[in-house]
């Protein structure tokens, strides 16, 4: 026979007991899974381009707990070039590193930077990029619901061809590259035929002889092998190349403003290592065009200036068609130009 003061003690110990077998049965809640942001860059794995956006994912990773996580897409392993943009837009990517002047025929805008002898040399463009970045924040957010993280100058656009050329008389009849309307209107203005190309298939247009030349940076056009089908290079910083980071706008809105703020910095950290090493490929990248043969012309500042004045009405037509947006542009064009002049390179002996 039980009595009564075993029973008040055995009630609540079978209380217990019931309660811990219900929760053992309960499913237990799953971790939270990361937001995923696919970041994609049009270089291929391997590339310094592609792993500097594998390092600022590592370290943004790294920093969020968990809660958002990005992964790196690098050539068109997740889409194709042409598709970054609007991907971004309506949120099929959710973040993209690629040069927005390729997307100028959606918004002349989006070009203006890459206007031909608009920036005197990498110096200005890297000294003007913090501050055109606000102004291509405003377009990005109204008209392609993406928002503007970073921008990087790559250095300028330089002309590989299977021919010299010295002088404006050499640009005619030439077929050259264009990845860019833009760089279309440069090559036409200085005398040649522009032919519209990818910068993905400038490699075999050339290989094939599609094409005479490729408008087109040092550095890249090393790393994609433009060297091999080329024979000549001309120096002339005919134009700013640019990249930009872009996430989804509505993305971004729903971030934690730590996360937002953890995002920029490692962006921005993104563009200052990006530049220093551009900085030093200025200095690279001619030993190697060297050593792997090419011949090598510098154009003097007189036949620059030659060339600069066949592009100045276009010029002053894209920055004053633009309104508001070409005026601030022109201001901080003309700060970092008057502190960074042209000036003609030099190929050290060794």
């Amino acid at each position: 026979m039980i009595k009564r003061n075993n029973i008040s003690f055995i009630i609540p110990l079978l209380f217990i007991s019931i309660t811990f077998v219900l929760l053992l049965n309960v499913p237990h809640a799953e971790a939270k899974r990361p937001v995923i942001i696919r970041l994609v860059v049009p270089a291929a794995a391997g590339d310094p381009l592609t792993e500097k956006d594998e390092e600022l994912a590592r370290r943004f990773n790294s920093r969020v707990n968990g809660e958002y996580k990005i992964q790196v897409f690098p050539g068109e392993s997740l889409a194709k070039i042409p598709e970054y943009f609007d991907a971004v837009r309506v949120g099929a990517i959710e973040m993209a590193d690629v040069a927005w002047g390729v997307y100028a025929g959606l918004d002349p805008r989006l070009s203006l930077i890459e206007t031909p002898f608009l920036f005197n040399n990498i110096e200005a463009g890297i000294a003007a990029s913090k501050r055109l970045l606000p102004l291509h924040d405003k377009i990005l957010q109204e008209r392609f619901n993406a928002k503007a993280l970073g921008l990087i100058n790559f250095s300028g656009i330089e002309l590989l061809s299977s021919k010299p050329i010295t002088s404006l008389e050499d640009w005619k009849g030439m077929l050259v590259g264009a990845i860019s309307p833009t760089m279309a209107n440069m090559i036409k203005e200085l005398g040649g035929s522009p032919v519209t190309v990818m910068w993905t298939d400038l490699y075999t247009s050339l290989q094939k002889g599609i094409i005479d030349g490729a408008a087109n940076g040092t550095h890249g056009s090393i790393e994609n092998g433009l060297t091999d089908v080329c024979t000549d290079i001309c120096y002339f910083f005919g134009a700013a190349a640019w990249n930009g980071y872009t996430i989804n706008l509505d993305l971004w809105k729903k971030m934690p403003p730590n996360i937002q703020q953890i995002l920029l910095e490692e962006v921005d950290r993104a563009v200052d290592w990006m530049h220093k090493k551009l900085l030093q490929y200025e200095v690279d990248d001619i030993k190697i065009l060297k050593k792997r043969g090419l011949n090598i012309h510098i154009i003097s500042d007189s036949e620059r200036e030659k060339w600069r004045q066949k592009l100045q009405n276009y010029q002053e037509r894209q920055l004053s068609s633009m309104g508001e947006f070409g005026i601030k542009v022109k201001e901080i064009v003309d700060d970092v130009n008057s502190k960074y002049p042209y000036s003609v390179k030099t190929i050290k002996e060794e």
